[in-house]
């Protein structure tokens, strides 16, 4: 940065001039493609384009049986990336916990990517934890695409770089695995994540210019080790609870921060991503409900290109919850139909489709060309939502929100065992790598979740 125009304050800060701010924002891609190893599933990163995913690290998960969380294993790692697979709403899936069973932190890398490259076919998301697995990472990426130098043609993973210890700070090691990464080729959001009054000012206007200034100066960062890097614009405000210091993911401060965060990335025509999703809440509840619905909608309206933390995270991150998903990705689809919005023509103001049904036509427009031409495409039927009334509902078993998503994930997870990666390649990986994931759980008959179905 200092070879590019910056220069080092006598108190050791990089200051960046606005000059150079400006040059990068004129110079910054303004769409990429984020890959899938399905190209159907593969996402144009841009500001005229909304995607919600998974991003995190939870440390917990609320066990299907018992119902009290418990740490996260890379066998649950395994189980979410092959449920969000069938999840159409939930555009990529990035790592959304952390397998707390690896004995080391390449242990940890490797097996995080495997579970990815394995659990889905849609674009994939990581957190590395050094330089070395920057590497081997990207080539295993490499392998499942089928050669040498393939993951740097079609990148199918992006990943989350902080910018290290807000206010205005990097952490030396991040940096240099940042440096590795964006060399390797791999999409890059340099998240910069402040808590409002705690590390960032209590006023949220404070938060945004703290927040913007490190996401911008995170795209120079960006732009210094490669020009033309494919990268997110990156701001992450959070909030803490001024009462007790601890982080608040559901809160209407932190909807705020992140609608106000993607609009500033729709003021500078950069591919934006924001954090929402993020329920205080500890089970699937009212309160989860409620919390997730009005953070991702805000963020999903003002724009970001990219919402990560949408599905399935409780506990202000800490941990997340199998059926959530689920439920969170019925949502996501009703929030994707507002930001598509109404359709406005000659032909949807239905100016003669009114005076066809109240001058000739039988007074009502169920039965209307309109109607049944439109019907899939103006309307969005959710899958898990019960829309039938209270007496069908009892007829039916009265069964709620969660126990509908519960039934969901007891279906797909004992039948759905991606098959994408051959068997040859999974040999390969095992053989070069030390791969944790026992191959007898990749395959339907080990009565895991069959036995889970038994106990509905």
């Amino acid at each position: 940065m200092l070879e590019q125009g910056a220069r080092l304050s006598d108190a050791g800060r990089i200051l960046i001039p606005r000059a150079m701010v400006e040059d990068v924002l004129a110079s910054t891609r303004r769409g990429w493609t984020l890959h899938a190893l399905d190209g159907e599933r593969s996402l144009d990163i841009s500001p005229d384009h909304v995607h919600f995913g998974t991003a995190g690290g939870a440390v917990s998960i609320r066990d299907f049986h018992t119902k009290t969380y418990r740490d996260t294993t890379l066998l649950d790692l395994y189980d979410v990336v092959r449920l969000i697979d069938t999840l159409p709403h939930i555009h990529w899936c990035y790592r959304p916990l952390i397998a707390r069973d690896m004995p080391t932190s390449m242990d940890l890398d490797i097996n995080t990517a495997y579970a990815l490259i394995t659990g889905t076919s849609k674009p994939w998301g990581i957190t590395l934890g050094s330089q070395e697995s920057v590497e081997i990472v990207t080539d295993m990426f490499d392998m499942a695409l089928g050669g040498s130098g393939r993951f740097r043609e079609t990148p199918c993973c992006h990943s989350v770089q902080g910018d290290g210890v807000p206010p205005l700070r990097y952490a030396e090691e991040r940096c240099k695995i940042k440096e590795a990464s964006i060399r390797a080729g791999i999409p890059l959001m340099i998240a910069s994540a402040p808590q409002a009054g705690a590390t960032s000012p209590a006023a949220l206007a404070g938060t945004l210019v703290q927040v913007i200034a490190e996401a911008l100066a995170g795209l120079v960062y960006t732009h210094a080790v490669v020009p033309g890097h494919p990268v997110a614009f990156g701001p992450w405000p959070f909030v803490a609870d001024l009462r007790t210091g601890a982080m608040s993911g559901g809160s209407a401060e932190q909807a705020l921060l992140s609608g106000a965060s993607a609009q500033m990335g729709k003021f500078y025509n950069l591919p934006t991503s924001v954090p929402a999703g993020m329920a205080d809440s500890k089970a699937p509840d009212a309160q989860s409900g409620y919390e997730k619905a009005y953070t991702t909608a805000l963020a999903g309206l003002a724009g970001a290109s990219m919402v990560h933390e949408s599905a399935g995270m409780h506990g202000s991150l800490m941990g997340c919850i199998l059926e959530s998903f689920v439920i969170d990705n019925d949502m996501l689809g009703s929030i994707l139909r507002t930001v598509r919005g109404i359709e406005v023509t000659d032909e949807t103001l239905s100016l003669d489709v009114i005076a066809d049904v109240n001058v000739n036509g039988p007074g009502h427009y169920l039965g209307h060309n309109q109607t049944l031409s439109l019907m899939e495409s103006e309307y969005r039927y959710p899958v898990l939502s019960d829309r039938t009334s209270p007496t069908v509902w009892e007829e039916e078993g009265a069964l709620e929100m969660e126990a509908r998503a519960r039934n969901t994930v007891v279906e797909t997870l004992s039948t759905h065992y991606p098959d994408h990666i051959s068997m040859k390649l999974d040999a390969e990986y095992r053989n070069r790598f030390n791969i944790l994931l026992p191959k007898n759980a990749m395959k339907p008959g080990t009565g895991r979740w069959s036995q889970a179905a038994s106990t509905q």
